[in-house]
C-alpha cells in the first residue's frame, strides 16, 4: 500500500492513507503528498462510524481496504451507508488457508465473512493466482478478482540496495548467511525452518538471520537452545532496511505453511539472491515459475528444505536471471493496473 499511495502521487492522483491510528515504522516512507488520515480507533467495530464520517466528509472516488478486518468494515459500510464511493477489496492473503490456525479471530473465520459478504464489492483484486481462485470459490463465483502482483521494486528499493548490510556476520564470507524475513507467527511455520538448519549445520557451517517481531520469538529462541544451534542463529528483530541484507545474503528461505504471494521472494530475486520456498498456497510458485527461478519443496517437510539449502549454497542459479524476474514486480507497471480498476472513468 505504501508504494502504491507513493506512485499514485508521482502520477499526481489525490490520494489518502486512512489508518486506525497515524504510527507504525514505515510512516516516514510515505511521499509528502499521500494525505495521512488518522481514524483514532484501534477497535473493528469502533472504526466504522470514524470510517463513515471520512467517507461523508471527502467523498473519495474509490476506496481500497487490503486487510481482512478493514474489508469487513468497508462492506458492511457501503451497505449500510450506501457509500457512492467505489469500494475495492485488496486481497493479500489466502482466506481458506487460514482458516481455523490464524492467531486472529478474524482470519481464523474469514472464509465465513468471505461467503457472507465479498460479493458486496464493486470489485475485488488478488495478488496472485491462488488467492483469487479461492475468493471465486468462497463466494460461488460472486467476486472474480482480477490478479494484480504486489508491487515490491521501487526506486526507494534500489536505493536502499546500495547501502551496506551492517551485521556482522556478512564480513566473514567464508560462511554462507541464509536470511528469513516475516512476522514470528504460525504462519511462517520457522519451528520447520530451524530443524531443517539444524540438519543443514551437520553437513556444513552456515548461518541463519531472521528478521522480524512476533509472539512465537521465545518459544523460537527455545528450540535454537534445544537443537543446539543457537550460536548459528540470529534474531535480528525488524529492519527498516531488509533490502541490503537480502542482497549480501547468500539464500533467502521461506518456509510458510501459507502466503497470499509472499512479497519477499519476489523482493529477494530483484536482489539477486537466490530463493527456497515451501511451495504453499498462494504464491511462491506463481513467484518462482514451478521452480524455474528457486527450489520449491512440500510445507512441513524439513528433511526437504535442508537438502533444497544446500543444494542452492552449493549449485546457486544465475544472478542475472534472477533479477529480471525481480523487475516483474516493478511498481511503474503495478500502479497502473490498480488505477484501472480504481478509476475505471479515468
Amino acid at each position: 500500500m505504501l508504494n502504491l499511495a507513493n506512485r499514485f502521487a508521482e502520477l499526481e492522483q489525490p490520494v489518502d492513507m486512512v489508518l486506525g491510528r497515524r504510527e507504525g515504522p514505515y510512516l516516514n516512507q510515505l511521499d509528502p503528498r499521500v494525505r495521512v488520515i488518522d481514524l483514532g480507533v484501534t477497535r473493528m467495530l469502533k472504526a466504522l462510524p470514524a470510517l463513515n464520517a471520512y467517507m461523508r466528509r471527502e467523498r473519495p472516488a474509490a476506496l481500497m481496504p487490503a486487510l481482512a478486518h478493514t474489508h469487513i468494515v468497508s462492506l458492511v459500510g457501503k451497505k449500510l451507508y450506501r457509500w457512492p464511493s467505489r469500494l475495492v477489496l485488496s486481497i493479500q492473503n489466502t482466506p481458506s488457508a487460514s482458516a481455523g490456525i490464524a492467531p486472529r479471530w478474524i482470519e481464523r473465520n474469514w472464509p465465513i465473512f468471505v461467503k457472507a459478504l465479498y460479493g458486496g464489492a464493486d470489485d475485488t483484486v488478488a495478488i496472485s493466482q491462488g488467492v483469487a481462485e479461492d475468493i471465486r470459490r468462497l463466494t460461488g463465483g460472486k467476486a472474480s478478482p482480477h490478479v494484480i502482483h504486489n508491487p515490491v521494486v521501487t526506486p526507494s528499493f534500489f536505493r536502499q540496495l546500495e547501502e551496506e548490510a551492517t551485521h556482522p556476520w556478512f564480513r566473514d564470507k567464508s560462511v554462507p548467511v541464509i536470511l528469513a524475513a516475516g512476522r514470528l507467527t504460525n504462519q511462517k511455520d520457522y519451528p520447520t525452518m530451524l530443524e531443517a538448519f539444524a540438519r543443514l549445520l551437520a553437513r556444513r557451517p552456515a548461518r541463519l538471520i531472521i528478521l522480524g517481531e512476533g509472539e512465537l520469538k521465545d518459544e523460537l529462541v527455545a528450540l535454537c537452545s534445544s537443537l543446539s544451534i543457537s550460536d548459528h542463529v540470529a534474531f535480528a528483530g525488524f529492519a527498516s532496511n531488509p533490502y541490503s541484507l537480502m542482497k549480501a545474503a547468500n539464500l533467502f528461505v521461506l518456509s510458510s505453511r501459507w502466503e497470499g504471494l509472499a512479497n519477499v521472494i519476489a523482493e529477494s530475486l530483484a536482489c539477486g539472491t537466490p530463493v527456497v520456498s515451501t511451495d504453499c498456497p498462494s504464491g511462491p510458485s506463481e513467484i518462482l515459475a514451478g521452480g524455474k527461478y528457486g527450489r520449491l519443496v512440500p510445507v512441513g517437510d524439513p528433511a526437504a528444505l535442508a537438502d533444497a539449502i544446500q543444494a542452492s549454497l552449493e549449485s546457486p542459479p544465475d544472478k542475472a536471471l534472477l533479477a529480471r524476474r525481480g523487475a516483474d514486480f516493478a511498481v511503474e507497471n503495478i500502479a497502473q493496473h490498480y488505477l484501472d480498476i480504481l478509476l475505471p472513468n479515468g
